[in-house]
């Protein structure tokens, strides 16, 4: 996708990043798809959109089948926003362990 100027995974939480207007931050968050539980990423603060989430597949058996779910946002106006991820069997429940996403987001 244009405009993507950061694609993160679990690996970079708890980071900080600045965006300019119009660029775009794409969060990847392995799950596994036989489990019942999924990521949450809500959104706080001003200067992001969310352009588009869901969840995809790598395929194979039940066994051996990678799920992830991808979230972009798009820097819309200057602030700071926070996301704060968790994996969770339902929205308002607390994760599981350490499975979580913490990401800050400056927009200049």
């Amino acid at each position: 996708m244009p405009g993507i100027r950061y694609s993160l995974n679990k690996n970079d939480s708890d980071r900080t990043i600045v965006l300019g207007k119009g660029d775009i931050v794409e969060i990847n968050l392995g799950f596994a798809p036989g489990l019942a539980m999924r990521w949450t990423v809500p959104v706080s603060g001003c200067g992001l959109e969310l352009v588009n989430d869901g969840n995809y597949y790598t395929g194979g058996d039940f066994w051996n089948n990678t799920g992830y779910f991808r979230a972009r946002y798009r820097a819309v106006s200057p602030g700071t926003s926070a996301l704060n991820g968790k994996l969770v069997i339902t929205p308002n429940e607390d994760p599981r362990g350490d499975l979580r996403f913490n990401l800050t987001v400056i927009v200049k």
